[in-house]
């Protein structure tokens, strides 16, 4: 698993092919302070170098996927998982064999419209979901709704996140190839446990982790607003089970503490 816990920032400036001198700021990460530092450094002679030949900027999606997000580790459960806050403030489960799948169904609502409207069974989201669980046939999986679509928690083995099997398993079921691609560069499955703001009538956060110390302030009192109203909302509300094993050990465990914080077994409206 490859969440970071330590974020430095370097800066500098560098001609461009037009001759504007721009201001480049990149981060390094890694296991403790002096691991961050030196690859912030690094990462930064690379773009400058970059700059110089007359390249471009990769854009937001590049990195998006290709390297770990820059979050905040708020526990660490045991050496293959942690949860962590995100950049819109959710806390997020990352489990290094805990596969966890998520599948949008666009437009946003419409999954949680469906369901109250109709029986599980007759959600063609979840047929597909199901099927696709069914044909693949070598694990037992829990199946949730969400605000916008479903997730799926397979509970009796192990998975690689990088792995060509699980990979594969995202793509038969149409989970967002972003995530699939995060899920590479973090060595690491992730499941969101708390709502999103939007979903909740809160703007996203001030600032991203590490925050300077009045970002710190102004997020507290977000945080506060962010806990309270939070309360009155589920992430998840589990539909059924694809097979007939039980989790056993550290999944178990995993997968409690996943329906306790996403409160999935509560009458809630999702977020």
């Amino acid at each position: 698993m490859h969440v970071p816990r330590a974020w430095a920032k370097a800066t500098g400036d560098a001609k461009a092919a037009d001759g504007r001198t721009l201001r480049v700021q990149v981060w390094g990460w890694g296991d403790d302070e002096m691991a961050a530092r030196s690859g912030a450094a690094e990462r930064l002679r690379r773009v400058l170098e970059r700059l110089r030949r007359g390249e471009p900027l990769p854009g937001a999606d590049y990195s998006y996927g290709r390297s770990p997000l820059r979050e905040e580790i708020l526990r660490t459960l045991d050496e293959n998982a942690v949860v962590t806050r995100n950049a819109y403030g959710a806390q997020v489960l990352n489990a290094a064999r805990l596969l966890f799948l998520d599948v949008d169904v666009r437009p946003p609502g419409v999954i949680a419209r469906l369901f109250r409207a109709l029986r599980p069974a007759e959600a063609p989201a979840l047929t597909r979901l199901r099927t696709a669980l069914q044909h693949y046939g070598k694990a037992s999986f829990r199946i949730y709704a969400t605000a916008s679509g479903l997730r799926a928690i397979a509970v009796d083995r192990d998975f690689d996140p990088a792995g060509r099997e699980a990979q594969e398993l995202m793509q038969a079921t149409a989970t967002d190839p972003y995530f699939a691609r995060l899920c590479v560069a973090q060595r690491s499955f992730r499941a969101r446990l708390t709502p999103k703001p939007w979903r909740v009538s809160l703007p996203v956060p001030p600032g991203r982790h590490p925050r300077e110390a009045d970002a710190r302030r102004r997020f507290s009192e977000w945080l506060a607003k962010y806990e309270q109203v939070s309360h009155g909302y589920a992430t998840c509300r589990y539909l059924e089970t694809v097979g007939n094993a039980a989790a056993k050990g550290a999944a178990a465990r995993l997968i409690d503490l996943h329906d306790r914080a996403v409160r999935c077994n509560e009458a809630l409206p999702l977020a």
